[in-house]
């Protein structure tokens, strides 16, 4: 049996070569079923459209449709005039790609993101059974494929940030475990760390995760060959290790001198200029700036445990800029950063590795995303794609502890349910404007999701209830600039020109950054022109 918290025998190890992992389809098995599964399980995204900000990223991207401009992915940010730095240019390469290869054709967009999350899948699986067996592969490998907090990640195309990321760093991980380490290794990690950094800044955290990774190679059963290696041979090993780190370093190093001196992408930025909608920390008072992330870890939390309600947005009005003292997640949040940290003690003291690298690797992966330095978005379960997978590890490893039986039962369980939450949540995603309905009977004070449902009225027409649903956002937090931006808007087309200039000037009382609020100044002033011209025919 395999201990919940620890290294499980010797002979469980994929390099043990008298255990039972060491060859037959237990050796690809795992792997294997995890991304049919995943592919399975996420082919009704190929039905699907552009959700969210997939519009923005490629449809609506000139970048994107014209090969000419391809430069600019790489010299440029992720959403082009966005204000927060992301820089992700091997993500937006792919779209360009895709679209210079087929054209407008959603379904071959959505096709690349299931097979990257059947590629993913099949990499948990490898590094559970690197880490510890065969079940627990197999177990991580089926439960990631299916875990519902995902489908953001996997349905919506500007998820592919998350999912290329993901498939990077973790073949990077399931070669660094392969003992022993070549030369070609080393550049094969290099490669697959490139992948990564260049798809999502989480690729970064490379360094830290495989130096997390050490004490399990470490305390890996070695193969006859490397057992028996000579002074050159393994002297040629530790060249290779140097390599290793001096490769990933180098080029994590590198590339976060690209960003902050050569681009001037800063991974830091004016609060000021931050979204409110998407991110309300920048309004919180001193005590509840570091009493939400708190709350949000508890959040997080019960969503990989019980993700039953799933939302695309939780921003403004859903997580406020303050948090009530009795907030349920607040104390589940407490309990979970308590947990993980006595947890870690105790496996450090034990010297069990393998737990200890899954509670350190979800710690540094889940860091980026936790709001203790901000971010441009509060909360996003596609957040959750990396650090999950070390969770469910550590969860494979608790069940295969179990009565084989028993374990087998209660994987079946989580399962089915894991399946059908995620099926019957991603075909939603197919239909944009009735995805938009439920997620705002889902969620009836997000200010986004009003935005994104007036607009997709606005774009149709279909004018009374484009003017309904922001009049209802208005309600809900009438401080936020960009209601009133999209009244104006439908003012502007409905001919209702007074009402189009109070919005306008209401738009622009409320913006914080100054370009913006000149671009609002310039449409209010046209408006205007455009009014005194319609009464001037008139």
């Amino acid at each position: 049996m395999v201990p919940p918290f620890g290294n499980p025998p010797l002979a469980c190890y994929d390099l043990a070569v008298n255990g039972s992992d060491a060859t037959g389809w237990r050796r690809w098995g795992p792997a294997l079923f995890s991304a049919l599964l995943a592919l399975a399980l996420y082919a009704v995204t190929l039905g699907g459209t552009y959700v969210y900000d997939d519009a923005i990223v490629v449809a609506l991207d000139d970048r994107v449709k014209n090969p000419k401009l391809w430069r600019q992915f790489w010299t440029g940010q992720w959403i082009h005039g966005a204000l927060d730095n992301l820089y992700r240019p091997l993500v937006s390469q792919s779209f360009g790609l895709q679209w210079w290869l087929h054209g407008d054709r959603i379904w071959a967009f959505h096709l690349v993101n299931v097979l990257l999350h059947a590629g993913a899948s099949a990499l948990v699986a490898e590094l559970g059974r690197r880490l510890a067996n065969w079940r627990v592969g197999l177990f991580a490998g089926l439960l990631f494929a299916c875990h519902p907090i995902h489908s953001e990640a996997v349905a919506g195309l500007v998820g592919r940030a998350e999912l290329a990321c993901a498939v990077g760093l973790f073949g990077a991980m399931v070669l660094f475990l392969k003992q022993p380490m070549t030369t070609p290794r080393a550049w094969a990690i290099f490669a697959l760390g490139l992948l990564a950094m260049l798809s999502k800044e989480q690729g970064l955290l490379l360094p830290a995760l495989l130096a997390a990774l050490v004490p399990v190679r470490r305390n890996q059963k070695l193969p006859p060959a490397a057992a028996d290696s000579t002074p050159d041979q393994r002297h040629a090993q530790r060249q290779a290790m140097l390599l290793t780190f001096a490769l990933v370093i180098w080029s994590a190093s590198a590339l976060i001198v690209l960003r902050e001196e050569i681009l001037k992408l800063k991974f830091e930025w004016e609060r000021g200029f931050l979204d409110l909608a998407m991110q309300p920390l920048v309004k919180s008072p001193p005590a509840d700036r570091w009493l939400i992330p708190l709350a949000l870890l508890g959040k997080y939390f019960q969503l990989l445990i019980v993700p039953t309600r799933l939302s695309v947005d939780y921003g403004l009005a859903v997580i406020g800029s303050t948090i009530n003292r009795g907030n349920p997640y607040l104390y589940l949040g407490a309990a979970v950063l308590i947990a993980a940290i006595f947890g870690a003690a105790i496996c450090l003291h034990r010297r069990k590795w393998v737990a200890l690298f899954c509670l350190l690797a979800m710690a540094l992966t889940y860091a980026p995303a936790s709001n203790v330095v901000i971010l441009a978005t509060i909360f996003g379960e596609r957040l959750m794609y990396l650090p999950s997978a070390f969770l469910l590890i550590l969860l494979a490893i608790a069940l295969t502890r179990l009565p084989r039986p028993a374990a087998n039962v209660l994987l079946l369980l989580l399962l089915v349910l894991g399946c059908l939450r995620t099926w019957t949540y991603v075909q939603k995603w197919n239909d944009r404007d009735a995805f938009y309905e439920y997620s705002l009977n889902l969620q009836p004070k997000s200010l986004k999701i009003h935005l994104l449902l007036a607009d997709a009225d606005y774009q149709k027409g279909r004018l009374s209830d484009a003017r309904r649903i922001m009049t209802e956002a208005e309600t809900i937090y009438p401080g936020y600039w960009e209601l009133w931006k999209m009244s104006a808007l439908i003012d502007e087309r409905a001919g209702d020109w007074n009402d189009a200039v109070a919005d306008w000037r209401r738009a622009f009382d409320l913006h914080p950054a100054v370009p913006i609020a000149e671009q609002l100044a310039n449409a209010m002033t046209m408006l205007q022109k455009q009014r005194a011209t319609t009464r001037g025919k008139n």
